[in-house]
């Protein structure tokens, strides 16, 4: 958030330090490193915070540190300026809104409460627990969709990755996909473009020794495929069972891939 229009530039970026995929010196996330120099961009993941206020669209950017366009709004009686990801079909010029009011909202780049929202509206930007900031479905081209009314608390709601998730009524999100829909097309031609950002060469684990990797040597001796740390990798699930939040889940998303495969199947 910037309060005046000379302080714009100092304000709303920062200097980016490059970890390079580094722990204290050590390798925490093999091929990472050399990436270009660039500057973060803060983003306005909590829109209540402008509540009913309405906020003109400046401009829409690239920004290197995510696969999203974002916007540059403001609202300009009080000389706010700060940065939100940009919606599909949005258009410079055009004026968006956070509101509880149902009337008048649904509109594209629009942010309401998930209540307000009819089943069937695709929606992004959304809050995982109340008054948290957007956490989901913010990536280039991503939408989650409203199945289900699910009671008086709860929504039912369908994120891009197909998992079928209960969200309280209460949680914000935005109307519409978000923009650079044709980021998934988009084919890295030259080693450049990955090196530019920061992705190095992949070697391969069995063409590595023994102590450098759990598949190196002639042979990885018939075991399960396991990562560079020697945890079990390939469709299997790291994720915790007794996690507090596994209760919200109805239906995960490797059971609802299948139950889509079968039905184009069948």
């Amino acid at each position: 958030m910037v309060l005046s229009w000379r302080g714009l530039k100092s304000r709303l970026y920062s200097g980016k330090r490059r970890i390079d995929g580094r722990n204290k010196g050590l390798i925490a996330i093999r091929s990472r490193g050399g990436a270009l120099k660039r500057k973060y961009r803060f983003i306005e993941h909590y829109k209540q915070k402008w509540l009913d206020k309405w906020l003109f669209v400046m401009r829409i950017e690239y920004d290197p540190n995510r696969s999203a366009h974002i916007a540059l709004c403001s609202i300009l009686k009080e000389g706010i300026y700060f940065y939100v990801i940009s919606v599909a079909k949005m258009e410079v010029g055009s004026l968006i809104i956070t509101s509880d009011i149902v009337k008048g909202v649904l509109q594209i780049g629009h942010t309401t409460k998930i209540k307000n929202i009819p089943e069937g509206v695709l929606i992004n930007n959304v809050e995982l627990i109340e008054n948290s900031g957007s956490k989901l479905s913010r990536a280039a081209g991503t939408s989650s969709i409203i199945v289900k009314q699910y009671n008086q608390k709860y929504s039912l709601v369908k994120l891009s990755s197909k998992e079928c998730r209960l969200i309280s009524k209460a949680c914000y999100a935005t109307i519409g996909t978000v923009s650079n829909i044709e980021n998934k097309i988009k084919k890295r031609i030259k080693a450049s473009s990955s090196r530019k950002r920061g992705i190095r060469p992949v070697v391969r684990g069995l063409a590595m020794n023994p102590v450098d990797h759990p598949h190196g040597g002639r042979t990885k001796g018939g075991m399960h495929w396991r990562s560079f740390s020697g945890k079990l990798a390939y469709n299997v699930s790291s994720r915790r069972k007794k996690k507090m939040s596994t209760k919200y889940i109805i239906i995960g998303h490797r059971k609802q891939r299948l139950i889509d495969k079968k039905k184009k199947n069948g």
